[in-house]
Formats: structure tokens, C-alpha cells, sequence
């Protein structure tokens, strides 16, 4: 009879794998994949959309350059990717190392890290004089090799 069964010990336990719950992080992650893939296998650059900003003024804008610099670094050419757009090429990688360590954090079951309140406005600065400090060598240089 079941009602006679003696309990199994504490000791004993099944393994269940931690709930994961999938949210906005991956939903970054899903796009930063993406755009990984888009850089690597689809010929953007052959489409021909000028800058508005650089036709109409004749100097590049902040973001000029970044899809050259996710292509190129989609595939290897590193020193080109930060000719065309130093803070472009950071980002790209930095966004694909997020999807890569996200996935792993997903399925290792850990929580996603929380940024102190107090460091938010000091990367926030810090971005914004990264920003700034890429237009500027954009204006300073021109786009590309």
C-alpha cells in the first residue's frame, strides 16, 4: 500500500534545475545575436543609404562608420572596424560578449547582476564622454581607412 511507504530521507532529494526566467536581458542578448549575424552573413554594405547628416552637413555623424565597424569586426578585421568607428567596434563587442556570457548565465541558472545604484551615474558619464570623445575623432579623421 502506498499509505505504508516510509519517507524517503532528507538527504534525498531529486535534482531540479533552478527556474530561469527569461526576460528583458535576453531579449537584449536575442538582438545583439542578431545583429552579430547580420554583421557576419548579410551583404549590408552593399546597400547604398548615405548618412542624411553627413550629406547634408558634410561631416559624419556621432554613429557614422558603426556598420562598417560591426562588419568588419563580424569578420575579423579588427583595426578596420575601430577606423571606421572606434566606440562602434567596442560596442559590437561588448554586445556579443553580453549574448555569449547571458546565455551562459541562463543556463547555469544564475540571476543576472545588478549595477549598485550608486555606479550607474558614473557609467552613465563615462558614456556620454565616450560619446563625444568618438564624434569628435570621427570629425577629426573622416570615416574609414
Amino acid at each position: 500500500m502506498i499509505a505504508d511507504r516510509e519517507p524517503a530521507p532528507p538527504s534525498v532529494e531529486r535534482f531540479r534545475p533552478p527556474r530561469t526566467r527569461l526576460g528583458v536581458p535576453e531579449v537584449y542578448a536575442a538582438v545583439a545575436l542578431l545583429s552579430f549575424l547580420v554583421a557576419r552573413f548579410v551583404p549590408v554594405l552593399d546597400l547604398d543609404y548615405p548618412c542624411v547628416f553627413l550629406t547634408l552637413t558634410g561631416h559624419p555623424c556621432a554613429t557614422c562608420g558603426m556598420t562598417h565597424a560591426f562588419v568588419r569586426l563580424a569578420h575579423g578585421q579588427v583595426a578596420e572596424a575601430f577606423r571606421w568607428n572606434p566606440l562602434g567596434a567596442l560596442f559590437a563587442a561588448a554586445a556579443w560578449a553580453f549574448a555569449a556570457l547571458d546565455l551562459v548565465r541562463v543556463v547555469a541558472g544564475l540571476s543576472f547582476p545588478v549595477v549598485p545604484r550608486e555606479k550607474l551615474g558614473l557609467w552613465l558619464r563615462v558614456g556620454v564622454a565616450a560619446f563625444f570623445a568618438n564624434w569628435a575623432y570621427l570629425w577629426l579623421h573622416g570615416l574609414g581607412p
